[in-house]
């Protein structure tokens, strides 16, 4: 069990260094595993033992993110109340569990595998949301008003955690919320 704990706290501190040094250099290529393990404080055969190597570092972090995300989803489709605004508080929510090392790792131009994730993930809700009732009954248009919709609101995301919106992760979804509950009653 010690171990186990240890293991934890070993990869909780190299993903925390990581993301530090992603932060500053803004460049995963920039990055050594010996910088890494010294700000770790650990060695680098501590690293090595959870890692192959810096990009796998990230990738694990990535695959978290995306795990998570796809729990909330599989809660939001088994709930009997498909809604995209309760969907995005929930999002909000596990989005500020991690919400400094999201914007260090933001802050760089590694999060594209996540963005995409995200993006599929909140189609996928928006497809199935009963309330959002203003969406075209063609195919074609209705994909381009989705991925309007998601594309907004994935990039106020994006924009908060590089730094370039003040208002906290509750007053973007507030807004977001805000505006799919208006256009739904625009019908």
């Amino acid at each position: 069990m010690v171990e186990y704990r240890n293991a934890r706290k070993s990869k909780k501190a190299i993903k925390k260094a990581f993301a530090d040094l992603l932060f500053e250099k803004n460049d995963i290529s920039k990055i050594t595993v010996k910088e890494i393990v010294d700000r770790a404080d650990i060695s680098k055969s501590t690293f090595y033992s959870h890692y192959q190597d810096i990009y796998s570092v990230s990738e694990e972090f990535e695959d978290e993110i995306i795990s998570l995300l796809n729990g909330l989803l599989e809660d939001y489709l088994k709930s009997h109340t498909l809604n995209y605004p309760n969907y995005i508080r929930k999002l909000i929510s596990l989005l500020k569990e991690n919400e400094n090392l999201y914007k260090k790792i933001f802050a760089s131009d590694l999060p594209i595998k996540f963005i995409d994730n995200l993006k599929d993930k909140c189609t996928e809700v928006i497809s199935k949301d009963i309330h959002i009732n203003f969406l075209s009954k063609d195919e074609n248009r209705k994909k381009a008003e989705i991925d309007f919709i998601t594309n907004g609101t994935i990039h106020l995301f994006v924009d908060y955690f590089k730094g370039k919106i003040p208002q906290t992760l509750d007053e973007i979804g507030d807004g977001i919320v805000n505006v799919i509950n208006r256009m739904c009653n625009l019908n």
